[in-house]
């Protein structure tokens, strides 16, 4: 399962050295090579991160490397500009209900997508992939999912790939917010599929109290389908940049690990011992530049305010979002030694979790003038080749050097010469 942030080019680069480094390594099953990225099962991203995954998604393993030369090196923010200062646009704009964001679109279509459908990303063996954009008028998130379309009465395969990726990527006052009509109610052509888990975590007493998150889930998907005393009326959902809510994909991870009545049943899979070991990669490609700030008595102006007011939350919503996710590990880990050792022999006993966050925090001593160079490269949809070249190398030092994913290499009998076997059992800790 992997996490990819938003961050711009920056952040889709980080993500794709990743999902490179993946297809480098490979496992036997007993009777042939099976390359990691072979593996990945589910992808939850982020504005950047949201053009590797819908990428990914769409092209699979052989082709993931033509990211890099179809948008990753090209000059992708002259082009924005320039279709800012173009007349047409002025025109559109004022009169075609054109909106700033459909530039980002339309970018995204001509230089990857041109014009394929989520119905595309429904191949045979391939991740399910979940685009993550922030409702505005509730703070939710909002997944392009299959389920989630159900809610709004609507059809998420005829819907262009890009316009998921763009409002995964709308980043408030750069861009405006993205649009969706909501078919649920009246204007509904179509039965909504039912959803008991909604009726009943809404009825009962208890859901609230023993899972409020699951409990806000149901609230809101009721909301989205018109559904009885709903707290809100949602006729159209204005999508702005998903980092607003989660930066880092963690919220639909979650959910599609714990959800009975999600599209993976990985909780049912992992309660029958069906899967014994779960990956979690989640790739955090924030950029922290020093602004000094901190040096300068002067009262701040409105870019600098501007930039606190939206980074600051993101970056403490993040490290919140980390913070839970390795209790999901710790937990799961330790559900997985103690079942091992009841009584009655649970199926799921032995579960190995391999937690992978990777961050430029994480960078040694010896290696601070890689991570000084990464995170300062600004957030914008546009690398130097210097800038590409950099980012593609820390992100696969930062996933060769995680003690977690040296200890899955050594689990899964992978041979490589950076593995420390003592170093990996040290720092990585997982059910006996």
């Amino acid at each position: 399962m992997l996490a990819l942030s938003g961050g711009g080019s920056r952040a889709a680069a980080l993500g794709l050295s990743i999902l490179d480094q993946l297809a480098a390594l490979s496992y036997s099953d007993g009777s042939h090579q099976v390359p990691l990225i072979d593996r990945v099962k589910v992808v939850s991203a982020v504005s950047g991160g949201s053009v590797t995954a819908a990428w990914f998604g769409l092209v699979g393993p052989k082709h993931m490397d033509e990211l890099r030369n179809k948008f990753l090196s090209k000059d992708n923010m002259s082009t924005l500009v320039w279709t800012a200062a173009d007349p047409i646009t002025w025109a559109r704009l004022i009169f075609g209900g054109y909106a700033r964001v459909d530039a980002l679109r339309d970018l995204l279509d001509a230089r990857l997508f041109h014009g394929q459908t989520f119905a595309a990303l429904d191949r045979p063996n391939a991740p399910l992939v979940m685009l993550n954009a922030t409702d505005m008028g509730s703070g939710e998130v909002f997944a392009f999912t299959p389920q989630r379309f159900d809610d709004i009465c609507s059809n998420l395969d005829v819907l262009p790939i890009s316009v998921g990726v763009a409002a995964s990527a709308a980043f408030p006052v750069a861009l405006s917010p993205l649009t969706l009509k909501s078919y649920a109610g009246r204007t509904c052509k179509g039965a909504i599929p039912a959803a008991p888990w909604i009726h009943a975590d809404l009825s009962l007493v208890g859901p609230r109290y023993l899972n409020l998150e699951e409990f806000k889930l149901a609230r809101y998907a009721n909301a989205l389908r018109h559904g009885p005393n709903a707290y809100r009326r949602i006729d159209y959902l204005h999508l702005l940049d998903g980092g607003l809510a989660d930066n880092q994909g963690i919220h639909s991870l979650y959910d599609a690990i714990f959800s009975l009545h999600g599209p993976i049943k990985i909780l049912n899979a992992i309660n029958t011992g069906r899967v014994k070991r779960i990956v979690v990669i989640a790739v955090n490609a924030r950029s922290d530049p020093d602004n000094h700030l901190s040096e300068d008595p002067a009262t701040p102006g409105l870019l600098s305010v501007i930039n606190a007011v939206t980074g600051i939350p993101i970056d403490q919503t993040t490290a919140y979002a980390n913070a839970s996710l390795q209790l999901l590990v710790d937990t799961l880990n330790q559900a997985g030694a103690d079942a091992k050792r009841a009584a009655g022999n649970p199926r799921f006993g032995g579960l190995k979790v391999y937690g992978i966050p990777i961050d430029f925090d994480q960078f040694t001593k010896n290696e601070t003038a890689l991570r000084d160079r990464v995170k300062s490269i600004g957030t914008s949809w546009t690398l130097s080749s210097k800038d590409l070249s950099d980012t593609m190398k820390a992100g696969k030092m930062l996933l060769d050097q995680h003690p977690c994913f040296q200890r899955l290499l050594l689990d899964l009998g992978i041979h490589a010469g950076f593995v420390n076997a003592s170093y990996a059992h040290n720092y990585c800790k997982l059910s006996p």
